[in-house]
């Protein structure tokens, strides 16, 4: 109460001394502010004088933490890509040309009517580029999709906030529909998904009213706006669907205060794409993945919740202890991707065949540490009480954290004589389309312990002690 009482005496005398003499502006902070100061202090800023506090603020404090947290100084393209993508621009901003990274399927011809699945990377709004998802996007070529990588403005290049990211993810879904027919798309086939800030722009992508966010001032010049934005299914990977979470780390005020920006200003348009406050029964269908360590645990639980409320199809799997991002290498971009394939194939957006190998990526020494220092929240959400009730009163289940040998890299079993013939990808595991239809329930229900649809190591043993030596597959 008193720090709040003092953040109004100096906001009040910043007022008084911009009327009467004009003084320099004096911010209330010694050192450097923390999150909840900056809220408090500019949330009490009165409207006369604002804009001369806000740019001070920047001048004092942006500037500093913006060279300080960089770490994108200029944008790089992407690094992964096949000798058959190609590149298009889709869209020019003030800042630079967008591009669109497509993949095709090996029997792709112009003309075709493929589903199209758009994936969008992570880092924060601030940082990466549209090489992060080109293993995921590899394999559904594999399947039949063209997939589609696009760019979009980040913090560290551009000096933008994620308002313009999903300008630019609207952007990007109106042009692949409107150049259908030389892409070889179904323009009403079309799936959105990323990770992280990815994840956010696939999801408010597909929960956004376009036309209330351009009535905001968010479109692109070149957009056609007759051109429908909905999309047929959410892929969505630890997303950020709520900017006005509370136990996020970063809140609207000091993400926009960094970058000399009224977060007044912004705060109708953040609401617009905060997906959670926007999805409704008629949203599409999603599959969401997150792990207890991440720091959106809160929110993407809440998503789950809302959901199955309004009715709209959710596929979740929560993974116990997993941190941020550790979908992005072997072995947890096999099952990630595997998940999504058989979410994808339940909802009629792609056929049962081809099975194709699931995408690997082996990690370096350390990589697990690394990933777990750098994305893992200090404890994980799971052991506070209240979480852990809101999860279990809502009957959403974890999946049992697996202990992986060689800091996480999956070595392929060799199947038993018996289960090769149904390994018909030959990655030494079952998929659950590979387990024969007659006991395929049973088996996922009684022997997949860690609910993710893909029988493999220990769980093979419980296949052969029950079915052999006297086989009834």
């Amino acid at each position: 109460m008193k720090t709040q009482l003092a953040l109004w005496a100096v906001s009040l005398a910043f007022l008084f001394n911009l009327q009467t003499n004009h003084a320099q502006v004096t911010l209330p902070f010694d050192g450097r502010p923390t999150g909840k100061e900056i809220r408090e202090w500019v949330n009490n800023l009165p409207r006369e004088g604002r804009t001369e506090a806000v740019a001070a603020f920047y001048e004092q404090y942006g500037k500093r933490f913006l060279e300080r947290t960089r770490n994108q100084r200029e944008y790089v393209a992407p690094g992964l890509s096949n000798p058959d993508t190609k590149a298009f621009v889709f869209k020019r901003t003030p800042q630079r040309e967008l591009k669109v990274f497509v993949d095709y399927p090996p029997d792709w011809k112009a003309g075709d009517q493929r589903p199209a699945i758009v994936l969008w990377h992570g880092g924060g709004f601030t940082q990466g580029n549209a090489g992060q998802f080109f293993l995921q996007a590899d394999y559904f070529t594999e399947r039949g999709a063209v997939c589609f990588r696009p760019e979009y403005r980040i913090r560290d290049v551009d000096g933008t906030l994620p308002v313009y990211a999903v300008e630019d993810g609207i952007s990007a879904v109106r042009w692949i529909k409107e150049n259908s027919a030389v892409l070889g798309i179904d323009a009403d086939r079309v799936a959105v998904g990323g990770g992280s800030a990815g994840g956010c722009m696939a999801a408010a992508v597909g929960t956004v009213d376009a036309k209330k966010f351009a009535d905001l001032g968010f479109v692109g010049k070149e957009d056609n706006q007759k051109i429908d934005t909905r999309v047929s299914a959410m892929i969505l990977y630890n997303p950020f669907l709520d900017f006005f979470e509370p136990t996020h780390p970063r809140q609207i005020e000091e993400e926009c205060l960094y970058l000399g920006k009224d977060p007044e200003d912004y705060r109708e348009a953040l609401h617009a794409i905060s997906a959670i406050e926007n999805v409704t029964a008629d949203s599409p269908p999603n599959i969401i993945m997150f792990g207890t360590r991440d720091a959106f645990y809160v929110s993407d639980l809440r998503w789950i919740v809302k959901c199955r409320e309004l009715g709209v199809i959710c596929r979740d799997y929560v993974y116990h202890r997993e941190v941020h991002s550790w979908y992005n290498n072997s072995p947890h971009l096999e099952y990630t991707t595997h998940n999504v394939n058989e979410f994808l194939v339940d909802i009629g957006f792609l056929k049962r065949e081809p099975v194709i190998a699931l995408p690997q990526r082996a990690i370096s020494a350390g990589r697990s540490e690394i990933q777990e220092e750098k994305y893992a929240v200090k404890n994980d959400w799971e052991d506070v009480p209240k979480y852990q009730r809101y999860r279990e009163e809502n009957g959403i289940k974890l999946i049992p954290f697996k202990h992986y040998e060689n800091a996480g890299v999956h070595a392929i079993h060799q199947l038993p004589e018996a289960l090769k013939r149904y390994d018909t990808n030959g990655d030494g595991r079952l998929q659950a389309d590979e387990i024969p239809a007659r006991v395929r329930e049973e088996i996922l229900r009684d022997i997949d312990i860690d609910r993710n649809t893909i029988i493999e190591g220990p769980e093979i043993q419980a296949v052969m002690d029950r079915y052999f030596p006297t086989p009834t597959l």
